[in-house]
């Protein structure tokens, strides 16, 4: 009776989503991270404003700003290092714009002879294009310019809400501000 129970709470909470491991990120990636100079953990960190920036770097600030905090880093605009991002994103896999299958033995063939067409996926062997969110962090040291630290972070977007993607990169990148990291994953 008691291994019932366990495999029933077991289900309800994998079925609920109340297991974290099983939970679906916005943008699923890996981040690696070098560190220059010693960045010590009460440090003062800038994250400049840009005036004139677009409301996704805006969000991008916040989220950042917000995630520092959470890091238990103090921000502060004449802090002593500067935190600067640059990303992008690119598409990849995507063959939308015709057919483009040239994978080998799936060529096109006319024939009275249909067998060549079992098998084969709907919409001609056309793939989902995959999103790629690809970016850099650095922190440099006001005085000097010098980077101190950097980090590149890469990961493939699900889903079209950017304040949950601007979160997750910056709750990401936070804690590892001064720290060495080889592909961890997030």
């Amino acid at each position: 009776m008691r291994g019932i129970a366990l495999r029933l709470t077991a289900f309800a909470a994998i079925a609920l989503g109340a297991t974290p491991a099983l939970a679906q990120t916005s943008c699923p990636g890996r981040i690696s991270a070098n560190v220059f100079a010693p960045v010590p953990a009460n440090a003062a960190i800038a994250v400049p404003d840009r005036a004139g920036g677009s409301p996704s770097e805006r969000a991008l600030r916040e989220a950042a700003v917000a995630a520092l905090a959470a890091a238990g880093r103090r921000v502060d605009a004449n802090a002593p290092y500067i935190l600067s991002w640059r990303g992008g994103t690119s598409i990849e896999g995507d063959n939308f714009g015709g057919f483009n299958d040239n994978r080998s033995g799936r060529t096109f063939r006319e024939s009275d002879d249909i067998t060549w067409a079992q098998n084969v996926p709907r919409a001609g062997g056309r793939t989902i294009p995959t999103l790629r969110v690809s970016g850099t962090v650095d922190l440099r040291e006001r005085a000097t310019g010098r980077v101190v630290w950097t980090a590149v972070l890469n990961c493939n977007r699900q889903g079209q809400d950017d304040q949950a993607l601007f979160a997750l990169l910056a709750r990401t990148v936070a804690p590892l501000i001064g720290q060495p990291a080889a592909g961890r994953t997030f």
